[in-house]
């Protein structure tokens, strides 16, 4: 049995624009699932808690673009995201989604105790506000050029050189709803976290743990950070998000007579949390979904009955060591106290080509391509030998099937292969008794070593030199079959094969962490377990005796196969005309021209034109997002192109039957395609 411990692990939460690329992967949740699955192995009662991050602009500006109701969109999103980790072998114990109740429930209840202790304030912003749309521009709602560098800035930051912006600094500046360049900065209030009251408590946290709670290549950035700190706002004026409890904290002032101020409910109900308020919330509200809402999720939370354990990238840093643990410690009452975190994992960046991985810029490869070409142990074991912990990482695919062939195949691969072919030649693949002699010893005591500075490794946060260690135990056992050669000395064969099944039912156990498929066909073919409940502890048992000499083994299986990778063609080179259509499917497109007749508004969506084309032969309908482009009387009495036999649908309530062709650029400038000389309407477009 195992000490007795209860151990919370969680990551940083991927936003859900997108699925995640494999540095999402590398910098949050592949190290949280390392070390909860290495928890698991050690028998430690612990849950792996994640989510996707589904709030703030982007998802409410796709579902515009896309004329969706946002929870659709992020409904779809969640489940490809989810889909995807799940393909990647992160073993959640629940995988939410932080619109779920449970996380607003939490997050009132949060929002509540940080108000009442008086740690949340009042005060002003000067924002973009555009009058065309009577709303305030947060976030990606008002875009423009970059001072810097000319590029994109959106919001606070550039997306080319990522030099952090007041919005007031953005050249020319227009609101991504309406396009309007009519911006003007007005005062509005907003509800900030007063982070410069934690400043005493965050450093006594630092300095008085008993093992740093961050790793010392990011302490002095922390330390800075916490001096350095500032009120942070919170709320913010979208529609997408968790409501203000306006009445709710009202009520409690009265009731306990709290000398703060009432929220204003005419200011205070049209605008919501932000999302950086109610994401890291996500993880404790994820426990409580998990446990439903029992008083089971306070024990991994509270009152210092767990350790926690977070998994994050650099970029968020600050996030995690300083206004998270603000927000618990202001949400800590005497007899509830939120535990503060245990250990951050800090990932650096994976850089793909020498830039960092990015969805925004497309850089680096997506989590679902990359299991489209290999399978996702090789990835993890990959990723986990390349882990960025201290220093930035490249990702380069020569190195990967460097790393999959001569490592995970040859090394770890073929000892078990070896071992086990041996063994089913001359033993009818049953397990052989033998007499032990001073070398085979030997090679269980050097096992066993390995096997020791395997979890000194993981005690110690450093997932490189676990994963090193497992490789180890492959390469321990490889030197003792080469040295002892029973295929030469049969009088040695019965000992010698009796302990490298051992050490193979070890690794297959070292493994596991990091390729979890691989560790369970290895079980699989020694007719084992690899246990995974509370209390087991795999790695305390001794080495012999794992597998019982003397039993039947499963049957053998190829464990890794060598690979040839090839990267994907740049998008402008070859990849442009990778997926052609025949002529004859070309040939079946009804391509005519087309006059507009009448336009008017959509009845059930803002963005669409319900328009009425005569394409010769007959009047069609068809339901147009043109309203930010083109105002309909510009439309009216226009020679256009037109996809005459398409499908017919219905968009909103409405009838769409055929579709106006038009080009867009990559800033969003769209144009209709029209012919440049008269032409008949009808005409075929050939």
């Amino acid at each position: 049995m195992t000490e007795q411990r209860r151990v919370t692990v969680t990551s940083a939460l991927p936003y859900i624009h997108g699925v995640p690329h494999l540095g999402n992967i590398v910098g949050s949740m592949l190290p949280a699932d390392i070390f909860h699955r290495y928890l698991d192995i050690r028998g430690v009662d612990n849950i792996l808690v994640g989510g996707s991050d589904v709030h703030g602009t982007p998802l409410e500006l796709e579902a515009m673009e896309r004329d969706m109701e946002v929870e659709d969109l992020k409904d779809e999103n969640h489940r490809k995201v989810k889909e995807v980790l799940n393909k990647f072998e992160i073993d959640f114990s629940i995988y939410s989604n932080t619109h779920s109740e449970f996380n607003e429930r939490q997050t009132h209840d949060m929002f509540e105790k940080l108000y009442l202790n008086g740690y949340i304030k009042e005060d002003t912003q000067r924002l973009p506000y555009s009058a065309e749309d009577d709303r305030f521009l947060p976030d990606r709602y008002i875009e423009g050029e970059c001072p810097e560098c000319g590029g994109l800035a959106r919001g606070d930051q550039c997306d080319d050189c990522g030099t952090l912006l007041d919005p007031e600094e953005i050249v020319n500046p227009h609101s991504t709803i309406s396009g309007s360049e009519d911006i003007e900065f007005k005062e509005t209030k907003h509800l900030f976290l007063d982070l410069p009251q934690f400043k005493e408590k965050l450093l006594e946290w630092l300095e008085e743990a008993d093992e740093s709670p961050v790793p010392d290549s990011s302490l002095k950035e922390v330390k800075n950070a916490i001096e350095n700190t500032e009120r942070r706002a919170i709320t913010r004026d979208i529609d997408w998000g968790f409501d203000i409890p306006v009445e709710r904290v009202n009520e409690k002032i009265e009731e306990t007579g709290r000398d703060v101020p009432k929220l204003e409910s005419d200011v205070y109900s049209d605008k919501v949390l932000y999302v950086w308020f109610d994401a890291p919330i996500g993880y404790i509200g994820f426990t409580r979904e998990l446990f439903d809402d029992s008083e089971e999720w306070k024990d991994y939370w509270m009152n210092g009955e767990a350790e926690t354990y977070y998994s994050i990238g650099k970029d968020n840093t600050i996030f995690h060591t300083v206004i998270w643990p603000s927000m618990l410690m202001g949400s800590s009452t005497e007899e509830e106290t939120y535990n503060l975190p245990s250990y951050e994992f800090i990932q650096q960046f994976l850089m793909a080509e020498d830039t960092q991985f990015s969805k925004s810029r497309g850089k680096g490869l997506s989590t679902e391509d990359a299991l489209e070409m290999q399978p996702a142990d090789y990835w993890r074991f990959y990723l986990a030998r390349n882990l960025p912990q201290e220093h930035d990482a490249k990702f380069s695919f020569d190195d990967f099937e460097a790393e999959i062939n001569n490592v995970l195949n040859d090394t770890v691969g073929n000892f078990v292969n070896r071992t086990l072919a041996l063994t089913e030649k001359w033993f009818d693949n049953e397990v052989p008794v033998g007499e032990l002699e001073y070398e085979d010893r030997q090679a269980v005591a050097e096992a066993e070593r390995v096997t020791e500075e395997y979890v000194e490794a993981f005690e110690d946060h450093d997932i490189r030199t676990a994963v090193e260690k497992a490789v180890e135990l492959a390469r321990v056992g490889d030197r003792y079959l080469s040295k002892e050669e029973p295929w030469n000395n049969e009088d040695r064969r019965e000992p010698v094969l009796q302990v490298a099944v051992q050490i193979v039912r070890g690794l297959g156990v070292l493994m596991y962490p990091f390729t979890p498929e691989a560790s369970e066909n290895i079980a699989e073919m020694l007719d084992v377990d690899i246990h995974t409940e509370e209390g087991y502890d795999e790695l305390q048992d001794p080495l012999l005796g794992g597998v019982g000499a003397g039993e039947k083994l499963g049957e053998r299986k190829q464990l890794f196969e060598k690979i040839e990778v090839q990267p994907p063609e740049e998008e402008n080179d070859s990849m442009f005309n990778e997926e052609t259509v025949s002529f004859e499917d070309f040939g079946e497109m009804d391509l005519r021209v087309g006059e507009v007749k009448e336009v008017e508004e959509h009845p059930n969506a803002d963005k669409l034109y319900k328009v009425q084309i005569d394409v010769g032969e007959a009047t069609l309908q068809t339901c147009a997002g043109l309203k930010n482009h083109y105002e309909a009387d510009d439309l009216v009495g226009r020679r256009v192109v037109v996809l005459a036999n398409l499908e017919p649908a219905e968009l909103r309530g409405e009838k769409s039957e055929c579709m106006m062709l038009a080009a867009e650029d990559e800033d969003g400038n769209v144009s209709m395609l029209t012919t440049d000389k008269e032409i008949e309407v009808g005409s075929k477009v050939r």
